[in-house]
Parts: C-alpha cells; sequence; structure tokens
C-alpha cells in the first residue's frame, strides 16, 4: 500500500469503541512513544528544528477518547468540556489549519465516546476540510492518514481484547515506514492505553 504517514481509525471490537494511532515516518524514524496516565505523547529522539515531530497524540477522561497528529489533540480534548465532538473538531481544526511544515502536512483527528457506537474523524490539509460523525461496525475501523487516503477507508481487524493487543495488531497494517503503534481501548472504568513498536 501507498506511504499513508501519520494514520489513526476509530471503530468498534467485541461491541466496545477503541481508537489507534499508527505513526508511518520516512523523515524522522527515530521516534517513541511515552505514555503518561491519561495522555500519549510521540517524541522525537534526534535534533532537529521541526516543530512538529514531537507532539500530543492521545488524551482520554472517562468519556472521551481523542486521537491526533499534533498539538490539537489538546484543544480538542479541552473543547469536549463545553462542545460536542462534531463543534469541537470544527472548530480547532478550522481555527490551526494545516502544519506550516515542508509538506503542509494535513491535521487529523479522532473522538470516540465510551459505550457509544458512534465516533468522529477529522481532516484539514491545505486543499481540503471534512469532519465526519460516524456509525462505528464491529470489527471494523474506520482510518484517515496525512497521505494517500482520500477521506478515510474501512479495513477488518483481527479480535484483540486490549489496547496492548489492539496496537500489536495495527503495526501488521499493510502501510509503509511504520514505526509505533499506540491502541486506545475501553475498560469497566475507562481506557487503556498501550503503545507498541
Amino acid at each position: 500500500m501507498a506511504y499513508t504517514g501519520r494514520t489513526l481509525g476509530i471503530g468498534l471490537m467485541n461491541g466496545k469503541p477503541f481508537a489507534f494511532y499508527l505513526l508511518c515516518s520516512r523523515s524522522f524514524p527515530n521516534r517513541k512513544a511515552v505514555i503518561r496516565g491519561n495522555a500519549a505523547y510521540i517524541i522525537n529522539q534526534t535534533e532537529t528544528d521541526n516543530p512538529y515531530v514531537s507532539y500530543p497524540v492521545v488524551r482520554v477522561n472517562e468519556r472521551y477518547a481523542v486521537v491526533t497528529n499534533g498539538l490539537h489533540t489538546d484543544f480538542i480534548f479541552q473543547a469536549l468540556e463545553w462542545e460536542k465532538p462534531r463543534k469541537a473538531l470544527i472548530h480547532v481544526l478550522d481555527a490551526m489549519d494545516y502544519e506550516r511544515d515542508d509538506h503542509n502536512t494535513p491535521r487529523i483527528a479522532g473522538v470516540v465516546e465510551r459505550g457509544s457506537e458512534r465516533g468522529w474523524l477529522g481532516f484539514v490539509g491545505r486543499d481540503g476540510f471534512w469532519v465526519r460523525e460516524l456509525e462505528l461496525r464491529e470489527g471494523k475501523a474506520l482510518v484517515t492518514a496525512t497521505y494517500n487516503v482520500d477521506g478515510f477507508i474501512k479495513i477488518g481487524l483481527s479480535n484483540f481484547s486490549s489496547a496492548r493487543e489492539l496496537a500489536t495488531e495495527i503495526l501488521k497494517l499493510p502501510f509503509e515506514h511504520k514505526i509505533i503503534s499506540i491502541g486506545i481501548a475501553e475498560k469497566k472504568d475507562g481506557w487503556e492505553i498501550e503503545a507498541a513498536s
């Protein structure tokens, strides 16, 4: 499959919502995932002036899980305190717009809600902007990416029962230059976040 760059998805497994992030990178392969409490971060481990290669990627609370490819993670998470997911995605993505790097990298985002079979995806690039509320289907992931995905695609996943199993499963997807995956799975009292590489 083509190079998709930063990639994320939302879906449903065993009746519970999940989300994931998959970092594919050609320019900055030396990165790691750090999980701290209710958040996960991508950390670059080589010297660079590029401000976009280290960023918060996941934030969760008792109700929502937010996954994105940049600083908009925190702003969407904050906006969910007073707005519904669709409005939060529209307002934050519109305000922040795409990244002003050498590739004009789009900003992508996903939101899932505990106990719900609906989720939200958003995208803002130099030539496109969309936010969709979507019905989640059992065993399927709805996936968007910064490159070479038109809107979003549907991918089938093997059964998993934990965030770690999800992260491991995501690394099997046929995308080029995979480095790190982060799985977010609903559990009894909230969410669990795990990474694989």
